[in-house]
Protein backbone atom coordinates (compact mmCIF):
# COMPACT_ATOMS: atom_id res chain seq x y z
CA UNK A 1 0.00 0.00 0.00
CA UNK A 2 3.16 2.17 0.88
CA UNK A 3 2.35 6.13 1.48
CA UNK A 4 1.28 7.60 -1.53
CA UNK A 5 1.14 11.42 -1.63
CA UNK A 6 -1.86 13.71 -1.75
CA UNK A 7 -1.32 17.14 -1.41
CA UNK A 8 -4.78 19.43 0.25
CA UNK A 9 -5.15 21.31 -2.68
CA UNK A 10 -5.65 17.91 -4.68
CA UNK A 11 -9.10 17.95 -2.61
CA UNK A 12 -11.76 20.27 -4.42
CA UNK A 13 -13.81 22.41 -2.23
CA UNK A 14 -17.05 21.55 -3.48
CA UNK A 15 -20.74 19.76 -3.31
CA UNK A 16 -20.24 16.11 -2.30
CA UNK A 17 -23.62 15.41 -4.35
CA UNK A 18 -21.72 17.19 -7.78
CA UNK A 19 -18.49 15.62 -6.90
CA UNK A 20 -20.03 11.62 -6.90
CA UNK A 21 -21.86 12.53 -10.08
CA UNK A 22 -18.49 14.61 -11.72
CA UNK A 23 -16.62 10.82 -10.53
CA UNK A 24 -19.76 8.89 -11.73
CA UNK A 25 -19.69 10.41 -15.17
CA UNK A 26 -16.07 9.44 -15.47
CA UNK A 27 -17.30 5.68 -15.34
CA UNK A 28 -18.88 3.61 -18.57
CA UNK A 29 -22.53 4.32 -18.36
CA UNK A 30 -23.37 0.96 -18.80
CA UNK A 31 -21.59 -0.57 -15.86
CA UNK A 32 -22.81 -1.84 -13.16
CA UNK A 33 -23.25 0.64 -10.08
CA UNK A 34 -25.84 -1.44 -7.34
CA UNK A 35 -27.34 -4.36 -7.95
CA UNK A 36 -30.52 -4.80 -5.62
CA UNK A 37 -29.73 -8.47 -3.92
CA UNK A 38 -33.46 -9.52 -3.23
CA UNK A 39 -34.41 -8.75 -6.89
CA UNK A 40 -30.91 -9.44 -8.91
CA UNK A 41 -32.14 -5.87 -10.23
CA UNK A 42 -29.27 -3.99 -11.74
CA UNK A 43 -28.44 -0.67 -11.58
CA UNK A 44 -25.89 1.39 -14.46
CA UNK A 45 -24.17 4.14 -14.07
CA UNK A 46 -26.03 5.99 -16.56
CA UNK A 47 -29.01 5.15 -14.47
CA UNK A 48 -27.69 6.18 -11.28
CA UNK A 49 -26.61 9.51 -12.65
CA UNK A 50 -30.08 9.94 -14.03
CA UNK A 51 -32.01 8.84 -10.93
CA UNK A 52 -29.96 11.32 -8.85
CA UNK A 53 -30.58 14.32 -10.83
CA UNK A 54 -34.61 12.88 -10.90
CA UNK A 55 -34.57 12.78 -7.18
CA UNK A 56 -33.19 15.90 -6.44
CA UNK A 57 -35.62 17.77 -8.93
CA UNK A 58 -38.32 15.79 -7.27
CA UNK A 59 -37.35 16.81 -3.73
CA UNK A 60 -36.72 20.17 -4.93
CA UNK A 61 -40.45 20.66 -6.14
CA UNK A 62 -41.76 18.95 -2.78
CA UNK A 63 -40.72 22.01 -0.84
CA UNK A 64 -36.97 20.75 0.32
CA UNK A 65 -34.56 23.82 0.50
CA UNK A 66 -30.83 24.24 1.15
CA UNK A 67 -29.84 22.98 4.95
CA UNK A 68 -33.34 21.23 5.08
CA UNK A 69 -32.94 18.08 7.45
CA UNK A 70 -33.74 14.39 5.45
CA UNK A 71 -34.21 11.78 8.04
CA UNK A 72 -34.15 8.28 6.82
CA UNK A 73 -35.36 5.42 8.76
CA UNK A 74 -35.06 2.34 6.35
CA UNK A 75 -33.06 -1.30 5.80
CA UNK A 76 -30.62 -1.17 3.22
CA UNK A 77 -31.88 -0.62 -0.13
CA UNK A 78 -30.35 1.25 -3.69
CA UNK A 79 -32.69 4.11 -3.73
CA UNK A 80 -30.81 4.29 -0.05
CA UNK A 81 -27.90 5.45 -2.33
CA UNK A 82 -29.94 7.53 -4.77
CA UNK A 83 -31.60 9.53 -1.78
CA UNK A 84 -28.50 10.15 0.09
CA UNK A 85 -26.66 11.55 -3.59
CA UNK A 86 -29.76 13.94 -4.62
CA UNK A 87 -29.89 14.89 -1.28
CA UNK A 88 -26.38 16.05 -0.95
CA UNK A 89 -26.61 17.64 -5.17
CA UNK A 90 -29.38 20.25 -3.73
CA UNK A 91 -27.17 21.00 -0.63
CA UNK A 92 -29.73 19.88 1.97
CA UNK A 93 -29.00 17.39 4.73
CA UNK A 94 -29.17 13.68 5.53
CA UNK A 95 -29.64 12.24 8.40
CA UNK A 96 -29.71 8.32 8.25
CA UNK A 97 -30.64 6.56 11.79
CA UNK A 98 -30.87 2.73 12.88
CA UNK A 99 -34.28 1.25 11.35
CA UNK A 100 -34.84 -0.49 14.62
CA UNK A 101 -34.88 2.96 16.50
CA UNK A 102 -38.35 3.02 18.77
CA UNK A 103 -40.89 5.61 18.07
CA UNK A 104 -39.72 7.59 21.18
CA UNK A 105 -36.15 7.52 19.96
CA UNK A 106 -37.38 9.12 16.70
CA UNK A 107 -39.36 11.52 18.14
CA UNK A 108 -36.02 12.55 19.57
CA UNK A 109 -33.65 12.64 16.34
CA UNK A 110 -36.34 14.33 15.29
CA UNK A 111 -36.47 17.20 17.69
CA UNK A 112 -32.63 17.15 17.93
CA UNK A 113 -31.73 17.65 14.49
CA UNK A 114 -34.72 19.87 13.77
CA UNK A 115 -35.72 17.42 10.97
CA UNK A 116 -38.22 18.46 8.00
CA UNK A 117 -38.81 15.37 5.86
CA UNK A 118 -38.15 11.51 6.77
CA UNK A 119 -38.12 8.61 4.97
CA UNK A 120 -38.89 5.61 5.41
CA UNK A 121 -40.67 1.79 4.14
CA UNK A 122 -43.99 0.44 4.87
CA UNK A 123 -42.60 -2.00 7.57
CA UNK A 124 -41.65 0.92 9.70
CA UNK A 125 -44.01 2.96 8.75
CA UNK A 126 -46.62 3.07 11.57
CA UNK A 127 -43.95 4.04 14.24
CA UNK A 128 -43.02 6.78 11.70
CA UNK A 129 -46.39 8.37 11.37
CA UNK A 130 -46.71 8.05 15.46
CA UNK A 131 -43.78 9.96 16.27
CA UNK A 132 -44.58 12.77 13.68
CA UNK A 133 -48.30 12.95 14.53
CA UNK A 134 -48.66 16.67 15.68
CA UNK A 135 -45.47 18.01 13.65
CA UNK A 136 -44.91 19.40 10.43
CA UNK A 137 -42.85 16.55 9.23
CA UNK A 138 -43.56 14.99 5.77
CA UNK A 139 -43.15 11.49 5.76
CA UNK A 140 -41.51 10.06 2.38
CA UNK A 141 -42.37 6.17 1.55
CA UNK A 142 -40.39 3.88 0.03
CA UNK A 143 -43.01 1.27 -1.95
CA UNK A 144 -46.55 1.76 -2.19
CA UNK A 145 -47.84 3.97 0.23
CA UNK A 146 -51.38 5.81 0.61
CA UNK A 147 -51.41 9.24 1.89
CA UNK A 148 -47.77 9.48 1.50
CA UNK A 149 -46.25 10.85 -1.09
CA UNK A 150 -43.86 7.49 -2.46
CA UNK A 151 -40.17 8.27 -3.23
CA UNK A 152 -41.05 6.49 -6.70
CA UNK A 153 -43.55 9.32 -7.52
CA UNK A 154 -40.91 12.19 -7.21
CA UNK A 155 -38.42 10.55 -9.94
CA UNK A 156 -41.21 9.82 -11.81
CA UNK A 157 -43.22 13.20 -11.87
CA UNK A 158 -39.53 14.69 -12.53
CA UNK A 159 -38.51 16.35 -15.24
CA UNK A 160 -35.17 16.16 -13.77
CA UNK A 161 -33.85 19.86 -13.73
CA UNK A 162 -32.62 21.09 -10.27
CA UNK A 163 -31.01 23.94 -8.72
CA UNK A 164 -27.68 23.50 -6.58
CA UNK A 165 -27.55 26.20 -3.88
CA UNK A 166 -24.13 27.60 -3.43
CA UNK A 167 -22.40 25.61 -1.25
CA UNK A 168 -20.12 26.16 1.20
CA UNK A 169 -18.14 22.38 1.09
CA UNK A 170 -16.22 23.09 4.23
CA UNK A 171 -18.81 24.14 6.68
CA UNK A 172 -22.41 23.02 5.05
CA UNK A 173 -23.56 20.01 6.74
CA UNK A 174 -24.15 17.09 4.48
CA UNK A 175 -24.69 14.41 6.88
CA UNK A 176 -25.80 14.07 10.50
CA UNK A 177 -24.30 10.85 11.55
CA UNK A 178 -25.27 9.11 15.23
CA UNK A 179 -22.35 8.68 17.44
CA UNK A 180 -23.14 7.53 21.23
CA UNK A 181 -21.07 8.81 23.95
CA UNK A 182 -20.98 7.56 27.60
CA UNK A 183 -23.39 11.01 28.24
CA UNK A 184 -26.75 9.11 26.94
CA UNK A 185 -28.95 9.58 23.70
CA UNK A 186 -26.61 9.34 20.36
CA UNK A 187 -25.19 12.96 19.33
CA UNK A 188 -25.52 14.20 16.39
CA UNK A 189 -21.90 14.57 14.12
CA UNK A 190 -21.86 17.09 11.82
CA UNK A 191 -20.13 16.23 8.48
CA UNK A 192 -19.05 18.43 5.24
CA UNK A 193 -19.31 18.40 2.12
CA UNK A 194 -15.44 18.73 2.26
CA UNK A 195 -14.83 16.09 5.07
CA UNK A 196 -16.56 13.14 3.29
CA UNK A 197 -15.08 14.28 -0.04
CA UNK A 198 -11.45 14.61 1.87
CA UNK A 199 -11.72 11.15 2.87
CA UNK A 200 -12.95 9.28 0.04
CA UNK A 201 -9.85 10.74 -2.17
CA UNK A 202 -7.87 9.29 1.49
CA UNK A 203 -8.73 6.24 0.79
CA UNK A 204 -8.73 6.24 -2.94
CA UNK A 205 -5.26 7.29 -2.74
CA UNK A 206 -4.24 3.70 -1.02
CA UNK A 207 -6.57 1.60 -2.61
CA UNK A 208 -8.65 0.73 -0.38
CA UNK A 209 -11.39 -0.59 -3.32
CA UNK A 210 -11.03 -1.26 -6.87
CA UNK A 211 -12.81 -0.28 -9.90
CA UNK A 212 -12.43 -3.97 -11.44
CA UNK A 213 -14.28 -5.73 -8.48
CA UNK A 214 -17.49 -6.04 -6.82
CA UNK A 215 -18.13 -5.47 -3.40
CA UNK A 216 -20.99 -7.42 -1.41
CA UNK A 217 -22.87 -4.49 0.87
CA UNK A 218 -25.08 -5.97 4.07
CA UNK A 219 -23.23 -3.18 6.63
CA UNK A 220 -26.14 -0.87 7.62
CA UNK A 221 -25.89 2.42 5.30
CA UNK A 222 -26.92 4.44 8.66
CA UNK A 223 -23.63 4.27 9.27
CA UNK A 224 -20.27 5.32 7.92
CA UNK A 225 -18.73 2.03 7.19
CA UNK A 226 -21.65 1.41 4.82
CA UNK A 227 -22.89 4.68 3.76
CA UNK A 228 -19.29 6.56 2.25
CA UNK A 229 -16.24 4.16 3.65
CA UNK A 230 -17.65 1.59 1.41
CA UNK A 231 -20.64 2.45 -0.95
CA UNK A 232 -20.18 5.80 -1.62
CA UNK A 233 -16.22 5.32 -2.17
CA UNK A 234 -17.69 2.20 -4.55
CA UNK A 235 -19.24 4.36 -6.67
CA UNK A 236 -16.85 7.20 -6.90
CA UNK A 237 -13.80 4.79 -8.29
CA UNK A 238 -16.68 2.95 -10.51
CA UNK A 239 -17.11 -0.56 -8.85
CA UNK A 240 -20.31 -2.94 -8.44
CA UNK A 241 -22.03 -3.08 -5.42
CA UNK A 242 -24.59 -5.88 -4.45
CA UNK A 243 -26.56 -3.94 -1.78
CA UNK A 244 -28.55 -6.95 0.69
CA UNK A 245 -31.24 -5.61 3.19
CA UNK A 246 -30.27 -7.71 6.03
CA UNK A 247 -26.95 -10.15 6.41
CA UNK A 248 -28.45 -13.22 6.88
CA UNK A 249 -25.46 -16.07 6.25
CA UNK A 250 -26.58 -18.31 3.23
CA UNK A 251 -27.54 -15.31 1.40
CA UNK A 252 -23.95 -13.58 2.19
CA UNK A 253 -22.29 -16.69 1.07
CA UNK A 254 -24.34 -17.59 -2.01
CA UNK A 255 -23.73 -13.58 -3.32
CA UNK A 256 -20.28 -13.96 -2.88
CA UNK A 257 -20.05 -17.52 -5.11
CA UNK A 258 -22.41 -15.76 -7.64
CA UNK A 259 -20.37 -11.94 -7.54
CA UNK A 260 -16.92 -13.62 -6.77
CA UNK A 261 -15.40 -9.95 -4.90
CA UNK A 262 -11.90 -10.41 -4.47
CA UNK A 263 -11.78 -8.45 -1.05
CA UNK A 264 -14.67 -8.17 2.11
CA UNK A 265 -15.74 -5.77 4.23
CA UNK A 266 -16.81 -7.25 7.04
CA UNK A 267 -17.17 -6.98 11.31
CA UNK A 268 -16.23 -9.15 13.60
CA UNK A 269 -19.30 -11.30 13.69
CA UNK A 270 -19.05 -11.89 10.41
CA UNK A 271 -16.19 -12.86 10.98
CA UNK A 272 -17.03 -15.69 13.52
CA UNK A 273 -19.90 -16.63 11.19
CA UNK A 274 -16.97 -17.79 8.52
CA UNK A 275 -14.64 -19.64 11.35
CA UNK A 276 -17.49 -21.34 12.40
CA UNK A 277 -20.28 -22.01 10.81
CA UNK A 278 -20.78 -25.48 8.80
CA UNK A 279 -22.18 -24.43 5.98
CA UNK A 280 -19.63 -22.08 4.91
CA UNK A 281 -17.60 -25.29 3.03
CA UNK A 282 -20.65 -25.77 0.87
CA UNK A 283 -20.05 -22.47 -1.31
CA UNK A 284 -17.34 -21.53 -3.52
CA UNK A 285 -15.33 -18.42 -2.07
CA UNK A 286 -12.26 -19.21 -3.85
CA UNK A 287 -12.51 -15.57 -5.49
CA UNK A 288 -11.91 -14.07 -1.57
CA UNK A 289 -8.10 -12.63 -1.60
CA UNK A 290 -8.44 -10.63 1.12
CA UNK A 291 -10.65 -9.08 4.14
CA UNK A 292 -11.39 -6.03 5.79
CA UNK A 293 -12.64 -6.33 9.39
CA UNK A 294 -13.80 -3.14 11.21
CA UNK A 295 -16.12 -1.34 13.99
CA UNK A 296 -15.23 -2.94 16.62
CA UNK A 297 -11.93 -5.26 17.82
CA UNK A 298 -11.38 -9.23 16.63
CA UNK A 299 -10.12 -11.10 18.57
CA UNK A 300 -6.84 -13.50 17.46
CA UNK A 301 -8.34 -16.58 17.82
CA UNK A 302 -11.39 -15.69 14.87
CA UNK A 303 -8.99 -14.25 13.11
CA UNK A 304 -6.68 -16.92 12.88
CA UNK A 305 -9.04 -19.54 12.09
CA UNK A 306 -10.94 -17.57 9.02
CA UNK A 307 -7.34 -16.49 7.66
CA UNK A 308 -6.84 -20.71 7.61
CA UNK A 309 -10.03 -21.40 6.59
CA UNK A 310 -10.17 -18.38 3.83
CA UNK A 311 -6.25 -18.99 2.35
CA UNK A 312 -5.35 -15.40 3.10
CA UNK A 313 -2.13 -14.41 4.50
CA UNK A 314 -3.89 -11.62 7.03
CA UNK A 315 -7.04 -10.14 8.14
CA UNK A 316 -6.88 -6.41 7.04
CA UNK A 317 -7.94 -3.92 9.76
CA UNK A 318 -8.25 0.26 9.85
CA UNK A 319 -8.66 2.78 12.21
CA UNK A 320 -11.81 5.36 11.81
CA UNK A 321 -14.41 6.55 13.97
CA UNK A 322 -17.63 8.82 12.41
CA UNK A 323 -16.08 12.15 14.19
CA UNK A 324 -12.37 11.70 12.36
CA UNK A 325 -12.97 9.64 9.49
CA UNK A 326 -10.82 6.91 8.05
CA UNK A 327 -7.05 7.43 9.67
CA UNK A 328 -5.51 4.01 9.17
CA UNK A 329 -5.08 1.15 7.29
CA UNK A 330 -3.23 -1.69 6.99
CA UNK A 331 -2.47 -3.52 3.74
CA UNK A 332 -1.47 -6.74 2.04
CA UNK A 333 2.19 -5.72 1.06
CA UNK A 334 2.40 -3.45 4.10
CA UNK A 335 0.63 -5.20 6.88
CA UNK A 336 1.75 -6.19 10.60
CA UNK A 337 -0.11 -8.09 12.55
CA UNK A 338 -2.41 -6.91 15.67
CA UNK A 339 -2.37 -2.64 14.01
CA UNK A 340 -4.44 -0.66 12.22
CA UNK A 341 -1.61 0.15 10.10
CA UNK A 342 -0.33 3.61 9.50
CA UNK A 343 -1.92 6.95 8.60
CA UNK A 344 -3.49 7.96 5.77
CA UNK A 345 -2.18 10.98 3.29
CA UNK A 346 -2.78 14.18 5.06
CA UNK A 347 -3.76 12.48 8.13
CA UNK A 348 -1.90 14.15 11.65
CA UNK A 349 -2.07 12.32 14.85
CA UNK A 350 -0.21 12.21 17.81
CA UNK A 351 0.19 9.73 21.31
CA UNK A 352 -0.69 12.13 24.65
CA UNK A 353 -0.09 11.49 27.70
CA UNK A 354 -4.11 11.34 29.09
CA UNK A 355 -2.74 12.90 32.39
CA UNK A 356 -0.30 16.02 31.05
CA UNK A 357 -1.26 16.31 27.80
CA UNK A 358 2.35 16.08 26.72
CA UNK A 359 2.95 14.17 23.30
CA UNK A 360 4.70 10.81 23.99
CA UNK A 361 7.56 9.05 22.17
CA UNK A 362 7.22 6.06 20.22
CA UNK A 363 6.25 2.80 21.62
CA UNK A 364 4.44 4.43 24.81
CA UNK A 365 0.77 4.42 25.05
CA UNK A 366 -1.64 7.49 25.36
CA UNK A 367 -4.53 9.16 23.55
CA UNK A 368 -4.84 9.30 20.12
CA UNK A 369 -5.09 13.02 18.87
CA UNK A 370 -5.97 12.93 14.91
CA UNK A 371 -5.71 16.22 13.08
CA UNK A 372 -6.55 16.47 8.80
CA UNK A 373 -9.30 17.34 6.23
CA UNK A 374 -11.69 14.67 6.99
CA UNK A 375 -12.56 15.64 10.40
CA UNK A 376 -16.11 16.40 11.89
CA UNK A 377 -17.46 19.76 11.78
CA UNK A 378 -18.28 18.75 16.00
CA UNK A 379 -21.57 17.41 17.61
CA UNK A 380 -25.25 19.91 16.69
CA UNK A 381 -25.95 22.08 19.79
CA UNK A 382 -22.96 20.77 22.08
CA UNK A 383 -20.66 23.27 22.73
CA UNK A 384 -19.14 22.00 25.77
CA UNK A 385 -18.88 18.27 23.90
CA UNK A 386 -17.30 19.68 21.30
CA UNK A 387 -14.75 22.10 23.62
CA UNK A 388 -13.97 18.40 25.17
CA UNK A 389 -13.37 17.00 21.44
CA UNK A 390 -11.31 19.16 19.75
CA UNK A 391 -8.19 21.15 21.27
CA UNK A 392 -8.03 25.14 20.20
CA UNK A 393 -5.41 23.66 17.40
CA UNK A 394 -7.88 21.76 15.84
CA UNK A 395 -7.04 18.38 17.09
CA UNK A 396 -9.44 15.35 18.09
CA UNK A 397 -9.09 14.17 21.15
CA UNK A 398 -10.74 10.49 19.62
CA UNK A 399 -10.91 8.65 23.84
CA UNK A 400 -8.98 5.56 22.53
CA UNK A 401 -5.84 4.66 23.76
CA UNK A 402 -2.98 3.73 21.61
CA UNK A 403 1.00 3.78 20.67
CA UNK A 404 2.73 3.82 17.13
CA UNK A 405 6.13 1.49 16.55
CA UNK A 406 9.13 2.91 14.90
CA UNK A 407 7.64 2.86 11.35
CA UNK A 408 4.87 4.36 12.10
CA UNK A 409 2.29 1.44 12.84
CA UNK A 410 -0.51 2.09 14.91
CA UNK A 411 -1.84 -0.43 17.74
CA UNK A 412 -4.85 0.51 19.79
CA UNK A 413 -4.52 -0.92 22.89
CA UNK A 414 -7.53 0.25 24.74
CA UNK A 415 -10.17 3.31 24.82
CA UNK A 416 -11.21 5.61 27.47
CA UNK A 417 -14.29 5.77 26.62
CA UNK A 418 -16.77 3.29 28.33
CA UNK A 419 -18.77 2.97 25.44
CA UNK A 420 -20.18 -1.24 24.76
CA UNK A 421 -19.80 -2.21 20.96
CA UNK A 422 -23.21 -4.80 20.31
CA UNK A 423 -22.21 -6.02 16.68
CA UNK A 424 -20.37 -2.61 15.86
CA UNK A 425 -22.71 -0.92 17.27
CA UNK A 426 -22.56 1.87 19.85
CA UNK A 427 -24.24 1.47 23.46
CA UNK A 428 -24.04 3.79 25.95
CA UNK A 429 -24.22 2.72 29.77
CA UNK A 430 -25.19 5.84 30.62
CA UNK A 431 -28.46 5.31 28.28
CA UNK A 432 -29.60 1.88 30.12
CA UNK A 433 -28.77 3.07 34.09
CA UNK A 434 -30.79 6.06 33.38
CA UNK A 435 -33.06 4.18 32.32
CA UNK A 436 -32.62 1.55 35.12
CA UNK A 437 -32.70 4.25 37.81
CA UNK A 438 -36.26 4.88 36.95
CA UNK A 439 -37.69 1.63 37.91
CA UNK A 440 -38.69 2.22 41.84
CA UNK A 441 -37.71 -1.14 42.81
CA UNK A 442 -33.39 -0.17 41.83
CA UNK A 443 -31.49 1.91 44.04
CA UNK A 444 -28.47 1.47 42.11
CA UNK A 445 -26.99 0.28 38.92
CA UNK A 446 -24.22 -0.02 36.95
CA UNK A 447 -23.59 -1.18 33.27
CA UNK A 448 -20.64 -2.89 31.82
CA UNK A 449 -20.34 -4.47 28.47
CA UNK A 450 -18.98 -7.90 28.81
CA UNK A 451 -17.07 -9.72 25.84
CA UNK A 452 -19.00 -12.37 24.09
CA UNK A 453 -17.17 -13.93 20.95
CA UNK A 454 -20.13 -13.54 18.14
CA UNK A 455 -21.21 -10.28 19.23
CA UNK A 456 -18.07 -8.48 20.62
CA UNK A 457 -19.50 -7.57 23.80
CA UNK A 458 -23.18 -7.69 25.83
CA UNK A 459 -24.24 -5.13 28.03
CA UNK A 460 -24.80 -6.22 31.54
CA UNK A 461 -26.79 -4.58 34.39
CA UNK A 462 -25.31 -5.01 38.30
CA UNK A 463 -28.33 -4.01 39.96
CA UNK A 464 -28.36 -2.96 43.45
CA UNK A 465 -32.22 -3.45 44.99
CA UNK A 466 -33.88 -1.02 47.41
CA UNK A 467 -34.77 -2.26 50.43
CA UNK A 468 -37.97 -4.20 51.32
CA UNK A 469 -38.65 -4.93 47.33
CA UNK A 470 -38.25 -7.92 45.41
CA UNK A 471 -37.88 -7.80 41.51
CA UNK A 472 -36.56 -10.59 39.31
CA UNK A 473 -33.75 -10.69 36.71
CA UNK A 474 -36.27 -11.55 33.79
CA UNK A 475 -38.28 -8.85 34.93
CA UNK A 476 -35.05 -6.26 34.69
CA UNK A 477 -34.20 -7.21 31.28
CA UNK A 478 -38.31 -7.37 30.07
CA UNK A 479 -38.19 -3.58 31.64
CA UNK A 480 -35.59 -2.61 29.34
CA UNK A 481 -35.89 -4.21 26.23
CA UNK A 482 -39.45 -2.50 26.41
CA UNK A 483 -37.83 0.44 26.13
CA UNK A 484 -35.10 0.51 23.73
CA UNK A 485 -33.89 -0.46 19.97
CA UNK A 486 -32.50 -3.95 19.75
CA UNK A 487 -28.73 -3.46 19.87
CA UNK A 488 -28.98 -2.32 23.77
CA UNK A 489 -31.06 -4.86 25.48
CA UNK A 490 -29.83 -6.55 28.26
CA UNK A 491 -28.23 -9.70 26.77
CA UNK A 492 -25.58 -9.91 29.23
CA UNK A 493 -27.96 -10.30 31.77
CA UNK A 494 -28.20 -9.11 34.97
CA UNK A 495 -26.57 -9.60 38.54
CA UNK A 496 -27.88 -8.60 41.86
CA UNK A 497 -24.96 -6.71 44.20
CA UNK A 498 -24.95 -5.08 47.31
CA UNK A 499 -23.26 -2.26 46.17
CA UNK A 500 -21.85 -0.51 43.00
CA UNK A 501 -18.14 0.48 43.27
CA UNK A 502 -17.73 4.07 42.81
CA UNK A 503 -14.93 7.04 43.34
CA UNK A 504 -15.10 9.55 46.01
CA UNK A 505 -16.26 11.55 43.13
CA UNK A 506 -19.37 9.08 42.72
CA UNK A 507 -18.12 7.75 39.27
CA UNK A 508 -18.85 4.05 38.30
CA UNK A 509 -15.61 2.08 38.82
CA UNK A 510 -16.36 0.16 35.60
CA UNK A 511 -13.30 -1.40 35.54
CA UNK A 512 -13.98 -3.11 39.03
CA UNK A 513 -17.35 -4.44 37.95
CA UNK A 514 -15.34 -5.85 34.47
CA UNK A 515 -12.72 -7.39 37.12
CA UNK A 516 -16.16 -9.11 38.91
CA UNK A 517 -17.57 -10.60 34.89
CA UNK A 518 -14.29 -11.73 34.47
CA UNK A 519 -14.35 -13.56 37.88
CA UNK A 520 -17.57 -14.91 37.29
CA UNK A 521 -17.09 -16.29 33.34
CA UNK A 522 -14.26 -18.26 35.22
CA UNK A 523 -16.41 -19.69 37.76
Amino acid sequence: MGLPQLKLEDIPCMNLGKFVLDSMRKHDRKSIAMVDANTDRNISYGELIHLTERAASGLQKLGVRKGDVICILSPNHTDYMVAFYATALITATFQPVNPLYTRDDIKRVIKQCNTKFIMTVPEHLSKVEEAVRGTNVKVIVFGKSQGHVTFESLIQNSDGRYTSPACDAKNDVVAYMSSSGTTGFPKAVMLSHYAIVANTLQQKAVGLAKADDCYIMFLPLFHMYGLYTVTLLCHVIGAKIVIMSRFVPDDYLRLIQKYKPNMLQVVPPVMVMFSKYPKVSDYNLSSIQSVVCGAAPLSQEIEDMVKRKLKLPCIIQGYGMTEVGVTHANGKEDFRYKSVGRRLPLVEMKIVDVETGKTLGINEEGEIWVRGPQLCLGYLNLPEENKNFFTADGWARTGDIGKEDEDGYMYVVDRLKELIKYKGLQVAPATLEDILLHHDAIADVGVIGVPDEEAGELPRAYVVKKAGKRITEAEIVKYVNDKVSPHMRLRGGVEFVDEIPRTLSGKILRKTLRLKAKALSKL
